[in-house]
């Protein structure tokens, strides 16, 4: 079986390789600056790189040998990978229009309605419509009252730990929990109980999608389209999941329709229901002009981003940011010190308090800094014949963004692999020190939920450190930091002993 689909593979990049050739479009004369690029294999180019489990780290240890960008070849299409903070600012925020799409990609439309996704859905008049009303729904979210309900949630996570009585829990699981509550919240106007048999469905669907769809079984299936009519367990999982997922979600949105209130806009939902409903209104006939028509799909995968954006890459950043303090005890220390020297004793802290609070401000940024959530971010297309730091680049190009490599390089971070908050602090302009981590994106494909994730690890990390130092279960067993690559860059799995200040302790991990 292993050597028929061998051969099959063989055989179709032998008839994909005519069509694989890097083409010189547009003004730029043929090889006037041609993109550095590793030598590739016969027949199968770079596709062995994919068999590493840490991609980000391998591009970065390529752009040392073939500088910042060069150019890779996965299957049918060329790659161009960018590793500066220079050169991912230059490509997606000064030329963002030629860099805001996104590849084709099979299994994303099958998991999007056929690519009605934010994240993954390409740059298109509906697109755009979409991210801005997905866009001015959380702005308007935001402006309410958040800061109560993610603090409440962050005392309620506090209660929890608490009544484990310091005995060993993995906080991955929690954090997840937690934050899925919140974007419940937001989008629906309910706050789910943890233990409510919906709010698990879709708690564990949302964990489901993402580890799976990021599965070399179902990424593959991008680039070797005869693989599709092998039989497939992963995908038939994926799109279980999926299933359910969508089950959910549409049966909160019938739930708001039915109750929807023009003058009373309760949550997300609703926000996207009202625009929804006035621009059917505006547009009677809304495909008569040869246009596609903004359906509820759209919405539908709207709410999905948010709920994926708003429970598992700020659940994962929690969880790291537990793991590098158990590491450094005498920063969970320090943070603790500042709490009480600028909220007291008794006040609890409000997100204003952070321009007084720099070690923690700071702590979140390196964690931000040190492991971003999406390390090689969501791949961009050129829309355009474009050019990226004097080398050609032709539309259609797939362009990875590698945060990972920005925020390690060594010309801008010194000792970029080390924990040391006190960087920014540091720095000759600490804001701009904060502005140079690039972890959620840039550009037109920014993360819309930054604002977001970065209130709630505030609030979570302020409430946690203000009642708790982080002791490992035994010991010098501490977690181990690398971590598992994938879509998201998330921790392996640990335990962690949550001790109040006021118990003795000791500071068991190691500065």
């Amino acid at each position: 079986m292993f050597c028929s689909v061998l051969f099959l593979l063989l055989l179709s990049l032998l008839a994909f390789i005519a069509k694989g050739r890097w083409k010189c479009q547009g003004p730029g004369p043929c090889g006037s600056k041609t993109l550095p690029s590793p030598r590739p294999l016969p027949l199968l180019g770079h596709l062995l790189e994919l068999r590493r489990k840490d991609l980000p780290v391998r591009f970065m240890e390529l752009s040392r040998r073939y500088g910042p960008v060069y150019r890779l070849r996965f299957g049918t299409q060329d790659v161009v990978v960018l590793n500066t903070t220079e050169l991912i600012r230059e490509a997606l925020i000064k030329k963002w229009s030629d860099f805001a799409g996104r590849p084709q990609s099979y299994t994303a439309d099958l998991i999007s309605f056929g690519g009605k996704d934010l994240s993954l859905g390409n740059y298109t008049a509906m697109w755009k419509i979409q991210r801005r009303l997905a866009h001015s729904s959380l702005q308007r979210s935001l402006r309410t009252n958040l800061e109560a309900l993610i603090s409440q949630e962050a005392q309620q996570l506090c209660q929890d730990f608490l009544s484990y009585g310091s005995s060993p829990v993995d906080v991955s699981k929690d954090f997840s929990l937690h934050t899925c509550r919140i974007i419940s919240s937001m989008t629906f106007g309910v706050l789910f109980d943890k233990k409510d048999p919906e709010f698990q469905v879709i708690h564990k669907c949302i964990g489901d999608v993402v580890q799976l769809w990021s599965s070399p079984n179902i990424t593959v299936l991008d680039s070797f389209p005869f693989l599709r009519k092998l039989p497939n367990a992963s995908l038939d999982a994926l799109m279980q999941a999926v299933a359910r997922r969508d089950a959910f979600v549409k049966h909160q949105l019938e739930i708001h329709k039915e109750t929807f209130q023009p003058s009373e806009i309760r949550d997300i939902s609703d926000s996207m229901i009202h625009f929804l409903q006035e621009r059917k209104q505006q547009e009677q006939t809304p495909a008569a002009a040869g246009g596609e028509e903004f359906d509820e799909d759209y919405i539908h995968m709207a709410i999905v981003d948010l709920f994926i954006g708003g429970t598992e890459t700020t659940a994962s950043t929690l969880t790291w940011s537990v793991a590098y303090l158990m590491h450094h005890p005498q920063v969970q220390e320090r943070i603790y010190s500042e709490m009480l020297e600028v909220l007291g004793p008794e006040r609890l802290p409000e997100y204003s308090d952070r321009v007084h609070l720099p070690l923690l401000w700071a702590t979140i940024s390196e964690m931000l800094r040190l492991r971003p959530v999406a390390p090689l971010a969501v791949p961009h297309a050129t829309t355009r014949d474009t050019s990226l730091s004097g080398y050609f680049i032709p539309k259609g190009t797939v362009v990875i963004p590698n945060l990972y490599a920005a925020n390690h390089d060594e010309t801008k971070w010194k000792n970029p692999t080390q924990f040391r908050p006190e960087r920014f602090m540091e720095a000759e302009d600490p804001k701009q020190a904060h502005r140079d981590v690039l972890s959620f994106g840039a550009g037109a494909r920014v993360c819309l939920g930054e604002s977001l994730a970065r209130m709630e690890i505030f609030f979570f990390l302020a409430h946690l450190l203000r009642h708790f130092r982080f002791l490992p279960l035994v010991p010098g067993q501490l977690p181990d930091l690398c971590g598992i690559f994938g879509i998201n860059l998330r921790s392996k799995p640990f335990q962690v002993r949550f001790v109040p200040w006021t118990e003795p302790g000791k500071d068991e991990g190691q500065e």
